[in-house]
């Protein structure tokens, strides 16, 4: 799996893109409009990102390996330049925590740093951007320097939330 660690500068170019994909995807909601199956928003979005010059992949293929032995392959919508993954739904329902999921998983698998889950269902666009934790970009937590470091075997006194005292 190859992790994609933007630099301050690729972190600016996806999020210009980012932009690009958003207001595309607002152009084909409002052309279109919502109670539509999936495929023909997709369909507008392949249209609208190649007027807008956009670089993307439809329907890309990843593959899934376990053990470094490939068990699958999964699709994903888009791929847009190279560093976002665009995933197109068109359900009535708000977006859950399967379809962030999915999206996360289709990061790990692309090296993507960036993913847009985007819902044309609902009379208004629904969109979440959607970025890989830490620990999935293999990066540690950096230490918190805003506090001082307290001795070993420091307590704080005080009381919990339901009143009782912290021993």
């Amino acid at each position: 799996m190859n992790t994609i660690i933007p630099s301050a500068k690729d972190s600016k170019e996806v999020n210009d893109t980012i932009y690009k994909v958003i207001g595309a995807c607002m152009e084909v909601h409002k052309a279109i409009g919502p109670g539509f199956p999936a495929a023909f928003y997709q369909k507008g979005m392949e249209v609208e990102m190649k007027e807008k010059e956009l670089p993307f992949e439809p329907d890309k293929v990843l593959q899934v390996k376990y053990k470094d032995v490939v068990v699958g392959e999964y699709t994903i919508d888009f791929l847009v330049a190279g560093s976002v993954v665009l995933e197109v739904r068109a359900n009535r329902d708000e977006m859950g925590d399967l379809d962030i999921q999915n999206v996360l998983r289709s990061l790990t698998l692309s090296g993507a740093p960036m993913g847009l889950l985007v819902n044309f269902g609902n009379l208004k666009i629904q969109y979440k951007r959607i970025l890989p934790s830490r620990a999935m970009r293999g990066e540690t937590q950096p230490p918190r320097l805003d506090r001082p470091l307290r001795p070993m075997g420091y307590r704080e006194g005080g009381r919990t939330r339901e009143s009782n005292p912290i021993l």
